[in-house]
């Protein structure tokens, strides 16, 4: 279970990094990696935050498929 603390922090570091180099979509996505992985540690507590984390995760897959479409362009 440490690990998953582990990897929350680790997103939210890189999303600093990345926001320090001006890769705004990345870090957007990191950000929603970070904030959708702790939004489902909390819905085991509080349920009703669950559909927050899809979106948080929706958020991660859509700055990825920006990040695909900009580099394919």
């Amino acid at each position: 279970m440490i690990s998953r603390y582990v990897v929350i922090a680790l997103a939210f570091a890189a999303a600093g990094l990345r926001v320090s180099q001006g890769a705004w979509v990345e870090a957007a996505g990191l950000a929603g990696l970070g904030a959708g992985l702790a939004l489902l540690k909390l819905a085991a507590v509080r349920p009703a935050v669950k559909p927050a984390a899809y979106v948080a995760f929706l958020i991660t897959a859509l700055s990825i498929l920006v990040v695909l479409i900009r580099r394919w362009y």
